[in-house]
């Protein structure tokens, strides 16, 4: 069974609108949306156990330049151990576009499995890139829900986007809407249990 709830969120400073919040639940997961930033504040998911549990999401921007990911710590087209992978490249983590192959049409993005719980996330998306951060400045200050703590790497963030500094690049892939145009990107989150 699917169903959607709405509910007010909160009031903005100043009289400057109410913020709502949407509630989709299905027998898979359950995931709160506010309507400011259409910002995911709460994503649960099942393990194979059939237990959910909230994920956690955040963001990132960073410009830099397209460069080829082959042989470096950025070359993340099979399957890591994260961990391990950061330690063996003597990385501190990433905070990275990573440039995506593809059109406007709906194209593969990124898998990722937790081995613990079994879950899978693929992502898919019409946008270009991706940006991938690891939880670099988490330091375990940060209380979550129900009093968890987030140390270092403890979360990730997959999220689709424009290249950075796009508008600069005439190489990259277009970013401007003209008068008239419409933005139209969708980004498809698909769970399973291995």
């Amino acid at each position: 069974m699917v169903s959607v709830t709405r509910a007010v969120f909160g009031d903005l400073p100043s009289g400057a609108g109410t913020v709502e919040k949407f509630q989709l639940q299905s027998d898979v997961l359950k995931v709160d949306i506010i309507s400011w930033g259409c910002t995911i504040t709460a994503l649960e998911v099942k393990d194979r156990q059939g237990r959910a549990s909230d994920v956690v999401l955040g963001f990132a921007e960073l410009e830099g330049e397209v460069a080829p990911v082959q042989g470096t710590a950025f070359d993340l087209r099979k399957p890591v151990e994260l961990g391990k992978h950061l330690q063996e490249f003597r990385i501190h983590g990433f905070d990275h576009n990573f440039c995506l192959k593809g059109s406007k049409d709906k194209h593969f993005c990124a898998r990722v499995h937790h081995a613990g719980s079994g879950r899978v996330l693929e992502v898919y998306t019409t946008q270009p890139g991706v940006q991938f951060y690891t939880g670099n400045f988490l330091d375990g200050t940060l209380k979550g829900k129900s009093g968890a703590v987030y140390p270092k790497h403890s979360g990730f963030c997959l999220e689709t986007q424009s290249w950075p500094d796009a508008v600069n690049q005439p190489h990259f892939p277009p970013v401007l809407l003209r008068p008239g145009e419409e933005y139209d990107h969708t980004t498809w989150f698909k769970f399973s249990v291995a």
